[in-house]
This record gives C-alpha cells, sequence and structure tokens, in this order.
C-alpha cells in the first residue's frame, strides 16, 4: 500500500523558527526605538540573553499568555543588559505581531510543496498557538497546499503526545500506514503507540 498523505511539522520543517524569531525580537526593538547601539549591546548578545530568559519563561505558557512571557523575557534581559525603557509593554505586543507575521521558509519548501500535492494530500501538525502559526504560513504563502492544520492550542493535546497524531489521521479519514510524517526532532515529532508509529 501506497501512501496517500504527507503530514508535515511546521517549525524548522517548513519555516525556519529561529530566523521568525529573531526578525520578531528585534525588529520590536526598533519599533518601539530601543537602540541596542546607543546601550554598546551588540545583537547577538541580545539574542543570547533573550532567548535564555525566553526559554525558561515559555515553560510557563500553561499560566501566562504569550504577550505576557515575550514581555517578561524582554524585562529580564534589559534588566540584565542594564538597557532602561518604557516601552517593555510594547515591545511584547509589538514582537507578538511581527513574529505572527513572519514566514521565513526553509530552502525549497514552495518547490518542494508544489510537486508533492500533484500526488499526495497535504497536512501540517504543530504545536503552538492558532493565532501564531495559521497567520505565519498564510505570510510564507503555503496555507493553500494543505488539506488539514492541525495546532495543538486547538486541539488539547501537543506533540509527541499520540492523540495529536490520531486526531489528524481522524481528520483525514486515514491510518497511519497511509501516511507519512515529516519533522525535525525525535523529542517532538516522534512517538509510539500500542498499534502505531509515527
Amino acid at each position: 500500500m501506497g501512501y496517500k498523505a504527507i503530514i508535515f511539522d511546521l517549525d524548522n520543517t517548513l519555516l525556519n523558527f529561529e530566523l521568525c524569531e529573531r526578525q520578531a525580537i528585534l525588529g520590536a526593538l526598533e519599533d518601539c526605538a530601543v537602540s541596542l547601539d546607543l546601550n554598546g549591546v551588540s545583537e547577538t548578545i541580545f539574542l543570547q540573553v533573550f532567548e535564555t530568559y525566553n526559554s525558561q519563561y515559555w515553560r510557563q505558557r500553561e499560566t501566562f499568555s504569550p504577550s505576557e512571557l515575550i514581555e517578561m523575557s524582554y524585562r529580564s534581559t534589559l534588566a540584565q543588559l542594564d538597557i532602561l525603557t518604557h516601552q517593555i509593554s510594547n515591545l511584547g505586543e509589538s514582537y507578538w505581531h511581527i513574529f505572527n507575521h513572519s514566514g521565513v521558509m526553509e530552502p525549497d519548501v514552495n518547490k518542494v510543496l508544489t510537486v508533492l500535492a500533484r500526488s499526495y494530500r497535504l497536512a501540517v501538525i504543530t504545536n503552538g498557538f492558532v493565532s501564531a502559526q495559521l497567520p505565519r504560513m498564510q505570510a510564507a504563502g503555503i496555507e493553500h497546499f494543505f488539506e488539514e492544520v492541525v495546532v495543538s492550542e486547538a486541539i488539547g493535546f501537543a506533540k509527541p503526545s499520540p492523540e495529536i497524531f490520531h486526531y489528524a489521521l481522524s481528520r483525514l479519514n486515514l491510518t497511519a500506514a497511509q501516511v507519512l510524517y515529516i519533522g525535525d526532532s525525535l523529542k517532538h515529532d516522534y512517538t509510539r503507540s500500542n498499534t502505531s508509529q509515527y
């Protein structure tokens, strides 16, 4: 039996998460007139410090909203680097707006999807927020390729939970044997259930 559908992960498979995030981090600083040069801080150092705090705060994503988590990351980063600004709440809002409309693709994604769409049904399974993942796909101009887009926030299960894979299969009305899944992470894109592997 051949494959009837291909399901993709989104971040770092179709879209380049790191470049999208970098655009948002630095773009928000520019929007809010926070100059790293005037404060003697390089972009590299700022990004390193920000991403350290951001990874810590995102573990609390069930307690805080995305914009609150981003604001906390900016607040801690600016404090550590001794950068003063009254724009912290605006930085969080600006970041989220830029990130949600950032569609930097991995190389040759459009070409690959164009070829595959001729022979297979295509879908996406992604962890994250509906308000971010769907607009980012639209910004990249790839949303039209996919019959189904399953976002963890919308269904209450995140990869690598088997439930999110089963949900996608049910939406496609296919079995696991009929679907090829493509992702970038064994931690998040691989799971084993009693009857199926994804």
